[in-house]
């Protein structure tokens, strides 16, 4: 990590100051396939502009069926998004990494559905080492008679921020190269409510 993390400090416009980078592992060539473009087009923009996205989206990795006559209508619906995940927090200043914690938020164009994100911003915690995943609520509108909302596979409901939303470099890794911790997988309530 510390060669890459030289390598974009001298390299990038984006790196005089801090930034991120996030390592993610995908669990079948399926669901990386999805991501390989999007990762390229990212990453080029962190290296080479200096106005960049704060966030990195990630897709839904199949077909989601919200369904009013089965589905409580204030639950959540869990949508894993087939990712896992570790970031490193590049401290320039100093010259110093360290695993941080990061914000899972809603994108803009949510707004254009009738879902939100439950829990309005995820915070994972820098050791989990689960799949992502996005607790979402489905907005019916009550004068509709449609009881079915469907998410098609690679809609992007969600983004990675880092909290001081620095740019964040997209690191492709297998899922043992990701860093050990006690944490692991456990996720969403794991460590009690």
């Amino acid at each position: 990590m510390t060669s890459l993390y030289n390598d974009l400090k001298n390299s990038c416009k984006n790196t005089s100051r801090n930034f991120a980078i996030l390592k993610i592992a995908f669990p079948s060539e399926e669901i990386a396939s999805m991501y390989t473009q999007a990762i390229q087009k990212h990453n080029d923009s962190i290296i080479n502009n200096y106005h960049c996205d704060a966030g990195f989206d990630l897709f839904v990795p199949n077909n989601v069926v919200f369904n009013s006559e089965i589905d409580d209508l204030y639950s959540s619906k869990m949508i894993e998004m087939k990712v896992t995940t570790e970031m490193i927090y590049c401290d320039v200043s100093k010259d110093q990494l360290s695993p941080a914690a990061f914000h899972l938020c809603a994108r803009s164009s949510i707004s254009k559905t009738p879902l939100m994100l439950a829990n309005h911003i995820g915070i994972v915690d820098s050791g989990y080492r689960g799949y992502i995943i996005g607790a979402f609520r489905w907005l019916k509108n009550p004068e509709s008679n449609n009881n079915l909302y469907v998410v098609e596979k690679g809609t992007r409901l969600v983004q990675i921020c880092h909290p001081t939303l620095c740019p964040i470099y997209v690191k492709v890794v297998n899922e043992n190269e990701l860093t050990e911790t006690s944490r692991g997988s456990g996720g969403f309530g794991s460590t009690g409510i």
